[in-house]
């Protein structure tokens, strides 16, 4: 009974692991058209002249929504991304510190525990920035999708929300 509820919990584990992968991407791992799929495919449809018909009459209007969509897209990528960069050299950095005072055979125990205090404050003061970063991404790219589709609203001629 007991190794039958460890392979169903097991399983459950897996499946939710394999379900959520989109949950352990990184701020900015996507492009543009995973982060925006409907609005980039009427974009797409402005650029072809076969937008439905409510939109079909201001097709300029339309691909100039789309413009500022896209165009404030990679500057926020470039911010997270060069957050994430900071971390990571932040922490080989620190690593590197840690390794250079607490050799295998420590000679000065003062100074080792003095690097980890060190290299933990920093490591967790990057880590916020890296996390700050991250939650002004999603933040942004949300405002930008309800501003997207605020126009797209207005030029139907009603009000619009994604």
């Amino acid at each position: 009974m007991r190794r039958k509820m460890l392979a169903v919990l097991g399983a459950v584990v897996v499946a939710s692991l394999a379900a959520s992968s989109s949950a352990m991407a990184r701020a900015g791992d996507r492009t543009v058209d995973q982060t925006y799929p409907v609005a980039t495919a009427l974009c797409a449809r402005a650029h072809t002249a076969t937008l439905p018909p409510k939109l079909a009459p201001q097709p300029a209007a339309v691909i100039s929504a789309c413009n500022t969509l896209v165009g404030a897209f990679a500057p926020l990528q470039s911010t997270v991304d060069a957050a994430e960069a900071a971390f990571l050299t932040t922490v080989s950095q620190q690593k590197a510190l840690v390794a250079a005072a607490c050799p295998a055979t420590v000679t000065d125990r003062a100074a080792c525990h003095a690097a980890r205090a060190s290299a933990k404050t920093t490591i967790a003061a990057a880590a916020t920035t890296r996390r700050n970063a991250a939650m002004a991404y999603r933040a942004a790219i949300e405002a930008n999708r309800t501003t997207f589709w605020s126009t797209i609203g207005s030029l139907r001629g009603g009000s619009s929300s994604s």
